[in-house]
């Protein structure tokens, strides 16, 4: 809860520092795709370090549901995200390699593996492109910490126990197609965290996400632009007709 504060704090002294244009309020969907990989398999009996090495992989899709809320200057955009990932982990892999003879894949079914992983990001963007027309380019790069739920998993990671509050980054691109204060955004996404392993505290591997994000943003604060496109149009002056003769 205290690292929530400071994404707090970070955000509203962005918005007195920077001053403030536009404030957006975003929601996304999606398809993605997790990988995990943790390289620290425990040696078997009868091995030597020397001998053997093993690693886990899992291999995932993921559905995301994202909320955004954004305050803008004319270039710079600095903002709150909640991120969810839906991971539907069926299985992990053991990936082993005895030195001078043999190496093999092991999968491990699980179809009760269910993991729920939420993400708490500062998000920071850059207008880099706009048409002054209806498109825009803005790169994004976002930080926070996670936490998550799993039920009924003898997966060897998970998100409720070792893994909570740790961090978490990624980068982004989004492209927005705008009409008036709404835009329908179209985001490819790529962010990494650590995970502990289960089978070993002391040892971390890393989880991968790559997804396309797609969803909308409104703009709150009605712009000067706006009136004069003629969404606040100047009422039509009397004119008397006697005067013209």
């Amino acid at each position: 809860m205290k690292k929530a504060f400071v994404l707090a704090f970070l955000l509203i002294y962005g918005v007195v520092g920077l001053g403030q244009t536009q404030f957006y309020i975003g929601v996304k969907g999606g398809i993605a795709g997790c990988f995990y990989q943790f390289g620290g398999v425990p040696t078997p009996i009868g091995y030597t370090g020397t001998t053997y090495s093993g690693k886990i992989t899992s291999t995932a899709a993921s559905i995301p549901g994202l909320l955004e809320l954004i305050y803008s200057t004319k270039k710079f955009r600095v903002g709150y995200q909640f991120e969810y990932e839906r991971v539907l982990t069926s299985s992990y892999t053991v990936k082993s390699s005895i030195l001078y003879s043999s190496t093999g894949d092991t999968t491990i079914p699980d179809i009760n593996i269910k993991q729920h992983f939420f993400c708490h990001n500062l998000i920071l963007e850059y207008l880099v492109f706009d048409n002054k027309k209806n498109f825009r380019l803005l790169p994004s790069f976002k930080f926070g910490y996670f936490h998550g739920a799993s039920e009924s998993t003898s997966a060897p990671y998970d998100f409720s126990s070792l893994n909570a509050n740790r961090f978490k980054l990624g980068v982004s691109l989004n492209a927005e197609y705008y009409f008036g204060p709404m835009a329908v955004v179209i985001e490819p996404t790529y962010s990494v965290a650590p995970i502990k392993s289960l089978l070993d505290a002391t040892q971390k591997g890393y989880m991968h996400f790559l997804g396309l994000h797609i969803g909308m943003r409104f703009g709150v604060i009605k712009q000067p632009e706006d009136i004069k496109d003629g969404k606040g149009k100047k009422k039509k002056e009397y004119k008397n007709p006697e005067e013209d003769e």
